[in-house]
């Protein structure tokens, strides 16, 4: 069975995050995604969360797309998710640029080599966290 790991902040599950979560399922037969704590959210976008951390996992669960929900590290880098959960693939959003890097970066380093796959857009002039949350 293949494991997919999806980093992810999704706060407010929209319908491109469920278009990305079904384009990681048709590569992973096991997805799981880690979910960064709030704090984390704050450090990389630079304003709080419009949702928690137990209501974003608990929209992701209800969502029926996931099989596992983790928190995500304390800190940004650590991607101990890597070696908790061993995934065959990892996954990144079409915008997660600077986040495939590092993560190229950190399995390179690790002597790791999985498969990282950036997956599509879905109607990204209407379904993007960016402009939802700023309405």
């Amino acid at each position: 069975m293949s494991t997919g790991l999806l980093f992810g902040a999704f706060d407010g599950l929209h319908e491109g995050h469920r278009a990305m979560l079904k384009e990681a399922r048709t590569h992973a037969e096991h997805l799981i995604v880690a979910l960064p704590p709030d704090t984390v959210i704050y450090e990389l976008k630079g304003k709080a969360a419009r949702f928690s951390w137990k209501e974003r996992a608990k929209a992701l669960w209800e969502s029926e797309l996931v099989d596992e929900v983790i928190r995500g590290d304390e800190s940004l880098g650590m991607y101990s998710a890597i070696d908790t959960k061993h995934p065959d693939i990892i996954f990144v959003g079409y915008d997660q640029h600077h986040l495939a890097n590092d993560l190229a970066s950190y399995l390179a380093n690790d002597g790791k080599t999985i498969p990282i796959i950036t997956l599509s857009p879905y109607k990204p002039d209407r379904y993007k966290s960016s402009l939802i949350n700023a309405v």
